[in-house]
């Protein structure tokens, strides 16, 4: 069973236009362009990915087409949905078709669950899945408003230890991540955090799940390559950070999928309602910004 480590890209996906499908065609020459970029592994159908933006047939879709042009790199599926019918079905299906491991946002529509929900939600999400299913559970808790709490760690690990493999920390808080690497060693932790990519792989974090890594493949892997060769890895951070920076500037699918214009041969693609796609003004200033670095 492949191992989860190292640079993950959140991947995107691509639309035909705002309103329009998703452009199937275009995921192979993608998923060449982040192999090529050194990644190690993607995450398909997350927060960058628009996930939640599609219909569970077109997440069906484009985990098959991300499965068959994955390469040499492990897939990790997005499998969060509010309906826990849902997430059962879209876990089951993504294993099924070869998905090396999912990432289970919790339940994101019910305001303030109690702990003991969200902690049976994802047991009985585990209590459907095959015996050597990998979950990571997904805590963003600015986006979905749901934490995953000590509370909910330490009873999955207490019930379900051989399917909870991890967690992706996307709160943007480096103690927190910290914290999590310290106390769960058995547990697969990943960084979700641009900006932390050079302090988790230090502090013996299993990797990192970037947003960048989608658009700029090569900038994420200077810092991988510079930890393990002993290298400048404060310069690569920095030159990462300055990066995220300009993109945070604007939004971060949308500046993304302007940034791919330059930074790969692939056809430019769509975002899909409710985000916006950049300006013309703002996607220069972004490019102007790159080249400046």
């Amino acid at each position: 069973m492949t191992e989860l480590h190292g640079i993950v890209s959140a991947m995107l996906t691509p639309f035909v236009s705002d309103v329009g499908p998703v452009d199937y065609e275009w995921l192979p020459g993608y998923m060449a362009f982040m192999e090529q970029g050194g990644l190690h592994g993607v995450l398909t159908l997350g927060t960058t990915g628009e996930g939640p933006s599609m219909s569970m047939a077109e997440r069906e879709r484009v985990l098959n087409i991300v499965i068959e042009h994955k390469g040499g790199m492990f897939v990790i599926a997005g499998t969060g949905c509010a309906a826990l019918t849902e997430t059962i079905a879209l876990s089951n299906y993504a294993l099924g078709q070869g998905a090396d491991a999912l990432l289970v946002m919790p339940p994101f529509y019910i305001k303030q669950p109690r702990e003991i929900g969200v902690l049976s939600y994802y047991r009985a999400l585990c209590d459907a899945l095959p015996a050597d299913a990998r979950v990571l559970l997904y805590h963003i808790p600015q986006v979905t408003g749901v934490p995953i709490t000590p509370t909910i760690i330490d009873g999955l690990l207490d019930s379900h230890p051989a399917q909870f493999h991890g967690i992706k920390d996307s709160a943007n808080n480096w103690e927190h991540t910290k914290g999590l690497i310290e106390r769960y060693p058995q547990l697969r932790i990943f960084s979700g955090s641009d900006k932390f990519v050079a302090n988790a792989l230090t502090n013996g974090a299993a990797g990192a799940v970037t947003a960048l890594a989608s658009a700029f493949p090569h900038t994420v892997r200077a810092v991988f390559d510079a930890h393990q060769t002993g290298g400048d890895v404060a310069t690569a951070q920095t030159r990462l950070s300055a990066l995220r920076d300009l993109v945070d500037a604007t939004n971060t699918p949308p500046a993304l999928k302007a940034a791919l214009a330059w930074t790969s041969d692939l056809p430019e693609t769509s975002v899909r309602l409710p985000h916006v796609a950049l300006s013309n003004e703002d996607a220069a200033q972004l490019r102007a910004g790159y080249e400046a670095l």
